[in-house]
C-alpha cells in the first residue's frame, strides 16, 4: 500500500490498483489492464458501483482469492507499485514484465513501458520497483539524476532511464524472486530476494558484480526498510540488521553476515511468532512497526 500524501488518498494493489479515501475508507477508483477473460471495473467507478456500499468497500477478489501470484504471469494483472514523488504518478509493474504509469489525480492510465522482450518466451513479472530523482545539477549532467530500477521474479534487475524509458542495463541480481528494491543514494541500489540474501549494488561500477552481499537469514528475505545507514530486513518471523557504512570502502564482492533476531511485543514482551510481511521504524520511539501475513499490524522491539 502507498499513502498519496499530496491528496490524502491511499493506493493498494491486489492485481488491480485501488484508490481509497483515507478518511472514509470509501473506494474512489479502480485501475486495471484490459483482459479478454475478465471484465474489471472501469475508471472512475461506474454509477452502479457508487450506489453499492458493499461494492465500494470491498477489494476486488476476482481470481486473486488464492493470492496474487496464483495467476500473476498475466499482462492484465498488476504485481507491484511505486509512487513517483516528484510527479505524483504511480508506476505499477505487470505480470508480463511491463511498467504502466498512472495519473491518480486525473484518473487516467498513461504510457506503458515494455521492459521484457516479447521474443523472450515466458516473461518475468515485475516484483519490485524503486526510483531515484535528484535536483543536483552535476548528477543531472552525468545522467544519474533520474532513474528507475525494476526487480523481476526471475532474479534479474533492470536499470531504466526515467525520462526515456530506455533500459540502461540488465543483470542477474539474485538466484530467486526479487522481493524489494530501494535506492538510499543516487548510485546505490539495495535488493532482497527469496534466495535468502540482501545485496547492495554500486551503479557506477560493473553491473555483474555486487558491492556487498549480506547472508544469514535461514528463510527468504521478503522485505526490508532503510533507517539511516542501516537496512532492517525481514525473513519469516525474524529481522536482521545490515549496515550500509560497511560497504562504503569496498571494491566489490564483500561478504557480510546478518544475525537474525526475534521480535518481542512492545507491550507484553512476548516473542513475536507471526510471519512478517512488511517492516518500518517509528521515528521517535525507534520501535518496529510490522505487518503480518495474518492481517495484523503490531509494534515490536
Amino acid at each position: 500500500m502507498r499513502v498519496l500524501s499530496y491528496s490524502g488518498r491511499v493506493a493498494s494493489c491486489d492485481g488491480t490498483i485501488h484508490i481509497w479515501n483515507s478518511q472514509t475508507g470509501k473506494l474512489i477508483t479502480v485501475f486495471a489492464e484490459p483482459s479478454a477473460e475478465s471484465a474489471y471495473f472501469p475508471s472512475p467507478l461506474s454509477a452502479e458501483m457508487k450506489d453499492s456500499n458493499e461494492a465500494v468497500n470491498m477489494m476486488n477478489s476476482n481470481s486473486l482469492s488464492s493470492g496474487i501470484l496464483a495467476n500473476a504471469f498475466d499482462g492484465s494483472l498488476y504485481t507491484s507499485m511505486h509512487l513517483l514523488e516528484s510527479s505524483n504518478k504511480l508506476v505499477v509493474g505487470t505480470g508480463n514484465g511491463s511498467l504502466r504509469f498512472i495519473d491518480v489525480v486525473s484518473g487516467e492510465k498513461l504510457h506503458l513501458w515494455r521492459c521484457e522482450s516479447l521474443r523472450s518466451g515466458f516473461p518475468s513479472l515485475v516484483s519490485s520497483i524503486c526510483s531515484f530523482e535528484s535536483d543536483n545539477i552535476q548528477a543531472a549532467e552525468s545522467g544519474q539524476s533520474s532513474w528507475m530500477a525494476a526487480g523481476f521474479s526471475s532474479g534479474n534487475c533492470k536499470l531504466i532511464d526515467a525520462r526515456s524509458g530506455n533500459v540502461i542495463a540488465t543483470w542477474r541480481a539474485h538466484d530467486a524472486f526479487v522481493t524489494k528494491l530501494a535506492a538510499p543514494q543516487d548510485h546505490l541500489l539495495v535488493s532482497s530476494s527469496l534466495d535468502k540474501t540482501l545485496r547492495v549494488w554500486d551503479l557506477r561500477r560493473d553491473w555483474s558484480s555486487n558491492l556487498s552481499v549480506f547472508r544469514g537469514h535461514s528463510d527468504g528475505v521478503t522485505g526490508f526498510c532503510i533507517w539511516g545507514q542501516n537496512v532492517i530486513s525481514i525473513a519469516r518471523n525474524k529481522i536482521g540488521v545490515a549496515s550500509l557504512s560497511k560497504t562504503a570502502d569496498e571494491d566489490g564482492g564483500g561478504q557480510h553476515r546478518i544475525v537474525p533476531q526475534s521480535l518481542f511485543s512492545a507491550d507484553r514482551g512476548s516473542k513475536f511468532l507471526s510471519v512478517l510481511s512488511s517492516v518500518n521504524v517509528l521515528p521517535f520511539s525507534r520501535l518496529f512497526l510490522v505487518g503480518t501475513e495474518d492481517g495484523f499490524m503490531r509494534i515490536c522491539c
